[in-house]
């Protein structure tokens, strides 16, 4: 009898935490976040390269798409390229800029620290139902997406500037990626 009870109890217990489970993901306003490399740069000067006329004309062209997209923060790393890939829509949308000073990973100082992505990501969290934009780089746009909680995560070529990520956050640690290309 006292091993039914227990039994009893226990599934009870686990029948409360699942509501509870259910309860919060039903509460979670998905977030959806447009991640993006910024545009086209020039070679000099090497520390903070403007972008190229090309990047100029893709930051356009990005605005141009996202117009719609009801953004209300854009997220960009201290460097001109991301902040001059932002500036055509911010232009057109009004949305907030938030600069964050990334810090390199101290075991490879080419990848971007844990904490710096961890930074951006609560800053994301904080935005129930809307939409966000953040401009990166290569050796960052991936741990973004993993740490949104996206189901595949991409290898971006540094070669190639026309990657527009669709995160779709659904749940807490939890996110659905849509791959897309834009400009010329």
């Amino acid at each position: 009898m006292k091993q039914k009870s227990l039994m009893l109890v226990a599934l009870l217990s686990a029948f409360a935490v699942f509501c509870q489970t259910a309860i919060a993901q039903e509460e979670f306003k998905p977030i959806t976040v447009f991640v993006v490399r910024h545009a086209e740069k020039e070679d000099e000067p090497k520390q903070d390269p403007p972008l190229k006329k090309e990047g100029v004309a893709r930051s356009q062209e990005l605005a141009r798409i996202l117009a719609g997209a009801n953004i209300k923060a854009i997220y960009t790393s201290q460097f001109a390229r991301t902040k001059l890939t932002a500036e055509p829509l911010v232009a057109k949308s009004g949305a907030t800029v938030t600069s964050l000073t990334l810090k390199p990973n101290p075991s490879n100082l080419r990848l971007i620290s844990e904490e710096s992505t961890a930074e951006l990501i609560n800053k994301i969290m904080q935005r129930p139902g809307e939409s966000a934009l953040v401009i990166g780089h290569s050796n960052w746009m991936p741990d973004v997406i993993r740490m949104l909680g996206g189901d595949t995560v991409p290898t971006i070529d540094e070669q190639k500037f026309d990657d527009l990520f669709i995160v779709t956050v659904y749940a807490k640690g939890k996110a659905k990626v849509v791959h897309l290309k834009y400009g010329a």
